[in-house]
């Protein structure tokens, strides 16, 4: 075939595939990372680990590429023009690359747990003392008023919902998404409402100690969107559906849910949840760098603990002094 009067760009194949994701390589494992892009309402610090992850095989690929191109060019005699144009060539290689890893990744990626809180906090029993922080009742309105329910709907399980969470916690609704739609990428155009409709998911849970419940409520609510509300459930320790209640990745399937940059004139608390993953993340460097700290209740995170038998029993850290009663 004589293409002698053909230009150096079509020996660049109109295709190029640089990266290959295997159908079994996904992001469930790293809601680590879905958590700080959902943060930053962006998908670069995804980008950032997958250009780490694929680097190599990317480089691999390219270097095929362009030793074929090379190939072909040398045996057509060709040669002085293809060092000429080589950055060239390199580039248009990138330009007709037709692969993304983050999208592939993503796209085998199942949903993910998450939650949005109502940043309203119910006072349920202390450790220490048999009386709430505050009554039942007080608690059930509080619930109903975030929920914007008027007395007498759904009182029963409200109830049952208070009862049960009997250490109080953060009042939040449950789904599952994928977290990807839950960015807007734009940090001056981000959502203004989200919708929560079907059979919802709502739960009073502490997260700082390790306990909660939850109900089902079909309802249909909308709330302000707000960004600080918003966290991937495994992120926040306690974990509610996987550390405390050991759910399955679909619980909360039934809550429906929809976002809309339609304008919200109502307001909603911000959630502590915030501080509270600020808090964790100072308590894990510290014990990185061998020490821990006073309070921190994650057995984990203390060394040499030891139990004392007697009252009050519980186990104690000789290292801070934190304890934990049983």
């Amino acid at each position: 075939m004589n293409t002698a009067n053909q230009s150096w760009q079509s020996f660049v194949p109109p295709s190029v595939s640089l990266y290959h994701v295997d159908h079994r390589k996904d992001l469930d494992e790293h809601e680590d990372l879905q958590e700080q892009c959902i943060r930053k309402n962006s998908l670069d610090v995804i980008h950032e680990a997958v250009f780490d992850w694929y680097m190599e095989q990317e480089r691999e690929n390219l270097t095929d590429t362009i030793d074929e191109i090379e190939r072909k060019m040398s045996e057509d005699g060709r040669y002085e023009e293809f060092k000429e144009h080589a950055e060239e060539i390199s580039d248009l290689i990138y330009e007709r690359n037709d692969t993304d890893p983050t999208e592939d990744l993503i796209r085998h990626s199942t949903v993910t747990n998450l939650f949005y809180s109502l940043g309203v906090e119910i006072d349920g029993y202390s450790a220490c003392s048999n009386t709430r922080g505050e009554s039942e009742a007080m608690a059930c309105y509080k619930v109903r008023r975030a929920l914007k329910l008027k007395k007498g709907q759904y009182d029963d399980e409200i109830l049952e919902l208070v009862q049960n969470a009997s250490y109080g916690g953060e009042l939040r609704i449950y789904f599952n998404a994928m977290f990807d739609k839950l960015l807007t990428h734009n940090q001056d155009a981000d959502f203004r409402t989200i919708r929560f409709h079907g059979d919802v998911v709502v739960a009073i849970a502490d997260s700082r100690n390790g306990s909660g419940y939850d109900i089902t409520l079909p309802i249909d609510i909308t709330f302000p969107f707000k960004r600080d509300n918003l966290f991937v459930d495994s992120q926040v320790h306690y974990s509610y559906a996987d550390e405390i209640c050991g759910m399955s990745n679909d619980w909360c399937d039934s809550t429906l849910w929809e976002t809309s940059m339609k304008r919200s004139k109502s307001h909603i608390p911000t959630s502590t949840m915030t501080e509270h993953q600020l808090q964790e993340t100072a308590y894990e460097k510290t014990f990185r760098e061998g020490k821990c700290t006073f309070g921190d209740m994650n057995y984990k995170r203390h060394r040499n603990t030891f139990y004392i038998n007697d009252f009050p029993c519980g186990s104690k850290c000789p290292h801070c002094g934190t304890f934990w009663i049983d």
